[in-house]
């Protein structure tokens, strides 16, 4: 052990659905072969699904249930080469910490698309509970949906991740794609 102080390493949370996966493309297939409907991901105006579209919020997991399950393979990255991008933020220093919410069922199928994406991760934590993303170990938080970084204080702080059900949502720090996030850091 060395004598001298060093900085200590910071963490980046980053955000799986439609941060890291674009998930809704392919949701909004399913949800389209099921409802027989013609929306889009543009359509998603709202993170409150029902709220905009004829369906309950129990379909709403059914459906995102079954495209992680079933249709793992299928959901691009938000952007090519996204393990570039995180193994980038890992070789300038950060911890990469991904973070996300989901039924149980989907883990082992996160975790699968994760590798096939080559994702770089110190750890991957998988949240089933009420707790706010706020809660956790990071220091930096990459997410699309304002519930989970509304609550963020300083020393910690958030970049929101732009779709199109956070478009009214007023952040200062915004980015469309995860290497301008990484361009930030």
């Amino acid at each position: 052990m060395s004598g001298g102080v060093s900085e200590a390493v910071k963490t980046v949370g980053i955000d799986v659905d439609s941060v890291l996966a674009d998930v809704m493309l392919v949701w909004v297939d399913e949800y389209n072969k099921r409802q027989n409907a013609r929306i889009t991901k543009q359509d998603i105006t709202k993170w409150d699904i029902p709220s905009i579209l004829p369906v309950s919020p129990d379909q709403v997991y059914q459906y995102f249930s079954h495209v992680w399950k079933e249709r793992w393979q299928e959901i691009p990255p938000t952007e090519p080469a996204i393990g570039q991008i995180t193994e980038k933020l890992h070789k300038k220093g950060y911890r990469i910490s991904v973070i996300t919410k989901r039924e149980r069922p989907t883990v082992a199928y996160v975790a699968k698309w994760l590798d096939y994406h080559n994702v770089y991760t110190d750890d991957l934590l998988f949240i089933y509970d009420a707790v706010p993303k706020a809660s956790y170990p990071f220091d930096v938080l990459i997410d699309d949906a304002p519930k989970n970084i509304i609550d963020i204080v300083a020393p910690k702080y958030a970049i929101l991740f732009n779709q199109p059900w956070n478009k009214d949502f007023h952040w200062p720090v915004r980015v469309d794609r995860l290497s301008e996030a990484e361009r930030l850091l």
